[in-house]
């Protein structure tokens, strides 16, 4: 019997092994493996941690959401790409769009960045936990994006863009979000749940409200193209865009570890205009599917 035909509990169960198992798998064969090249299980610890988080980072990616989301795809049908819809092709005028919005979304995306960071906690046990889950990533994100050469740019756009963008893809959108909205019965109910399910499993806490905003444009593209590689393209191409600006703002010495957006002369009506400018794009994204469907 195919995995469609039981109940959605039992689906939604079976996707959550499906991810806890690659998780503990994939974390168990990237700590040998840091082990074996560097006599340590931390990559911190390692004399080249830099190349220790790379690693780590694409093998824990690809078998926390790639493998898992592929295995829960094909248990439904017996095939590898069509519950996913990764066997279509995004209509090109969308594919036109989300080139505008990965430039435009930007700016907003540091505003609520900056907005978030104001409103946490700022004392208690709980502000503490979230503020040294938040500095920990930090932490690393700082190693891997201080190094200045070509191949460190090249490595960082592949692991944590690139392959972060299709390995998330494939579990959120892919996955997670079809099983959502059949389980609701509700398309719109499915996709906010898929958004706060993708902002919460980064456990950053200070990025929230953007990654959740993020997590909502990524959904709405994946249920208005019918097609996985519209919202693999808007993620890669945030991802990219912002390695490629920290980097640029480094080689320039600026400090952006300790920068925010609303710091920048110019921010707020820079983010106004790219708010409009949004939301039309978004508005045209939106008709399109809606005229596709008359």
């Amino acid at each position: 019997m195919r995995l469609r035909e039981k109940s959605y509990w039992i689906q939604l169960l079976v996707l959550a092994l499906f991810m806890i198992g690659g998780m503990l798998i994939s974390t168990s064969l990237s700590e040998l493996l840091i082990l074996l090249l560097y006599h340590t299980t931390s990559m911190l610890e390692a004399s080249d941690p830099v190349t220790a988080i790379r690693l780590s980072q694409t093998i824990i990616t690809i078998g926390t959401f790639l493998l898992p989301s592929m295995l829960f795809a094909y248990c439904q049908d017996r095939l590898w790409f069509n519950y996913s819809a990764a066997n279509r092709k995004p209509p090109y005028t969308m594919t036109n769009m989300v080139l505008i919005l990965s430039i435009t979304l930007l700016p907003v995306v540091g505003v609520l960045s900056a907005f978030n960071q104001s409103i946490m906690p700022q004392e208690g046990s709980v502000a503490e936990f979230m503020r040294n889950m938040e500095e920990s990533a930090e932490h690393i994100l700082e190693l891997v994006t201080a190094q200045r050469s070509t191949w460190d740019l090249i490595s960082n756009l592949l692991i944590f863009a690139l392959l972060a963008g299709i390995c998330e893809e494939f579990f959120f959108q892919g996955a997670l979000q079809p099983l959502m909205m059949r389980w609701t019965k509700n398309p719109h109910v499915g996709i906010l749940l898929t958004a706060l399910i993708f902002s919460a499993l980064h456990f950053q806490f200070y990025g929230f409200i953007p990654r959740f905003i993020l997590g909502l444009y990524l959904a709405y593209l994946f249920y208005w193209s019918r097609s996985l590689w519209l919202p693999v393209l808007a993620h890669v191409l945030h991802n990219a865009l912002s390695l490629l600006v920290d980097y640029t703002l480094q080689g320039r010495g600026i400090d952006t570890n300790n920068m925010q957006f609303t710091d920048v002369r110019g921010s707020i009506p820079t983010a106004i205009t790219c708010t409009l400018v949004s939301a039309m794009a978004i508005v045209y994204l939106w008709r399109t599917y809606r005229d596709s469907n008359v």
